[in-house]
């Protein structure tokens, strides 16, 4: 079985610390942390000590690995100054790859910036992984590859998770001619099927942050999803869901944990 791996998104409201707990209370190996504040209610760690002792101090103490750190928009005012000490800090404890959404809608400029990243991240020892959804200046799997194709960044590559594949309007069907050193990491969740109608940018928004599935719950392709990408290739579960806010962060990652390996327990031998 592949490594399954906590997403930061699933329990997001319990920070990077409450993350690490969490996962391992859970039984997880690994998490995936957000550490460059993306919205306002993101708690700043790079630059407060305490908090990074502290992250350092859980890692060591639970076993717990750092899969991936997130998340590095691609934007017009990307500042390489600014997430530097984040990327250093990730090399630190480990993290592997920094997802980058793409927010940028001049397309050389963003070609540009996410080759600053890779760059950067190389000398971390990091692999930058355009993540694509519809809602974003990226919005569609054959958008990402071309990005990845004029950056031509040796460690840059791909996350593909699952919700946006489906609401992008693509299939498992579509990463079987995509060169599997690309296919890095999944982000994995469950969903109904595409509501017939146009959604809104405020609405696809809305559901992958606050109304995902967990795995076996909904009507996506699961199956076929993971038959097309490598074997090896890590299992983030990002599954977030209102539904659940009321319960713990721990009780959350426990469930998302039991719901994939009995999913997994369905998959033909």
């Amino acid at each position: 079985m592949p490594l399954l791996s906590l997403a930061a998104l699933t329990i997001l409201d319990a920070g990077p610390a409450g993350q690490i707990r969490a996962a391992a209370e859970a039984g997880f190996e690994s998490v995936g942390l957000r550490l460059n504040p993306h919205v306002a209610s993101d708690p700043h760690i790079v630059g407060n000590l305490d908090r990074q002792r502290e992250i350092e101090s859980l890692l060591r103490d639970t076993g717990i690995k750092v899969l991936e750190v997130g998340v590095f928009p691609i934007r017009p005012e990307t500042s390489m100054d600014e997430i530097a000490p984040v990327m250093a800090f990730s090399h630190k404890i480990g993290a592997q790859f920094l997802v980058c959404p793409i927010e940028d809608p001049e397309p050389q400029r963003r070609i540009e910036t996410f080759g600053r990243i890779c760059e950067l991240a190389e000398s971390c020892a990091l692999a930058g992984l355009i993540e694509f959804n519809p809602y974003s200046a990226c919005a569609s799997l054959a958008e990402a590859l071309e990005i990845l194709r004029l950056t031509g960044a040796e460690n840059g590559a791909l996350v593909i998770d699952a919700l946006h594949l489906s609401r992008s309007g693509g299939s498992p069907a579509d990463l079987k001619s995509v060169d599997p050193s690309l296919l890095q990491l999944s982000h994995f969740c469950d969903a109904p099927l595409p509501p017939t109608g146009r959604l809104s940018f405020d609405q696809l928004r809305a559901e992958s942050r606050t109304a995902r599935m967990l795995p076996g719950e909904g009507a996506l392709w699961l199956h076929a999803f993971l038959d097309a990408m490598p074997a090896n290739a890590p299992i983030s579960i990002e599954a977030p869901t209102a539904r659940d806010a009321g319960l713990s962060a721990s009780e959350r990652a426990r469930r998302a944990l039991a719901a994939t390996r009995a999913f997994m327990a369905t998959r033909p031998s």
